[in-house]
């Protein structure tokens, strides 16, 4: 295993992600089509972000270091780990999404200024009123692109590699913090974060990438039907009545309560499960750290962060 792999891959993706937001905002007329509100807009930012900027650099990364397909999908599937990791995705993503939701309040009232309502934002809050083939769209390039090209970059490679040169655990912490960051919204970091944590110990403990897949989709498709219930604060929120937002608010903390009720138990569950970890990382994690590895890492998630502030900046 290529121990400078994680931060590699990271780098590359948040180089190009970079590259591209400075472009959009030098250029804005030679990419319009990634701002467009339709339907072609969306799919064709989808594609973009999930195929150019995710699914290319991890191949490219994966072929160049010739990765065994073992280190990244694992093996055979833990008994009980696929029904698991299909079920928990539910209720965490209510939770997740709950405190995500507490989090963005309390920043508000601390002074941080919101970006208004995406266009994707949009179609997703309108989901209900959407014909089939749209809501078929929208759930291809939501819920089933990310949950394999993402655990493909995230639990396969970066966690893999990650694995290799450190303890089990702190693996888990940091893939889950450069997934957080990679999300690239300052507004959305609890989310993805505690998705994160969640998704490691699924492919840990599952002892294969399948797991984290299946719970990956789970929590797509789950936060997918729950926008239109239970949206994220925005701006747009913010410039309707205060008892809108506030509404929101205790909606989220109501949710996320009654969620965590259900998600509790499948935690149980969950860490009976006997840790297995990547191919090949319990024989070099003993080992000492690699020292390109750790600063390659380390400068990705700081790209990662300055990747956040561009987009913050351009958005508010």
């Amino acid at each position: 295993m290529n121990r400078a792999a994680a931060g590699t891959l990271l780098i590359i993706h948040t180089v190009l992600t970079l590259a591209l937001q400075l472009a959009a905002r030098a250029q804005p007329e030679w990419l319009s089509w990634l701002t467009e509100g339709t339907l072609k807009g969306i799919v064709s930012r989808a594609v973009l972000m999930q195929g150019g900027l995710i699914l290319v650099p991890t191949l490219v990364i994966i072929f160049m270091d010739h990765m065994p397909a073992q280190e990244i999908f694992g093996g055979r599937s833990r008994d009980g780990s696929l029904i698991l990791a299909t079920v928990i995705g539910v209720p965490a993503a209510v939770v997740f999404h709950g405190l995500n939701n507490l989090s963005v309040y309390f920043m508000v009232r601390l002074g941080w200024r919101l970006p208004w309502l995406d266009h994707q934002d949009a179609y997703l809050t309108d989901l209900w009123q959407q014909t089939w083939p749209v809501i078929g769209t929208l759930i291809v390039i939501r819920v089933l692109a990310p949950a394999l090209i993402e655990e493909l970059m995230f639990r396969g490679v970066i966690l893999s590699s990650l694995s290799s040169q450190i303890a089990p655990g702190l693996a888990i912490f940091w893939q889950a913090v450069a997934f957080a960051l990679f999300h690239n919204d300052p507004f959305f970091l609890v989310s993805p974060f505690l998705a994160g944590l969640l998704l490691g110990l699924l492919r840990t403990r599952g002892g294969s990438l399948l797991p984290s897949i299946l719970a990956h989709a789970s929590l797509n498709l789950t936060m997918l039907l729950l926008t239109p219930l239970l949206p994220r604060l925005t701006a747009q929120y913010l410039n309707l009545p205060t008892h809108s937002t506030q509404s929101i608010f205790y909606a989220s903390l109501i949710a996320t309560f009654i969620a965590a009720v259900a998600l509790i138990p499948l935690l149980a569950l969950l860490g009976r499960l006997q840790t297995r970890l990547p191919a090949g990382a319990a024989a070099s994690s003993s080992e000492h750290p690699s020292l390109l590895g750790g600063l390659l890492f380390a400068l990705a998630l700081l790209l990662l962060l300055v990747t956040i502030g561009v987009t913050y900046y351009q958005a508010v």
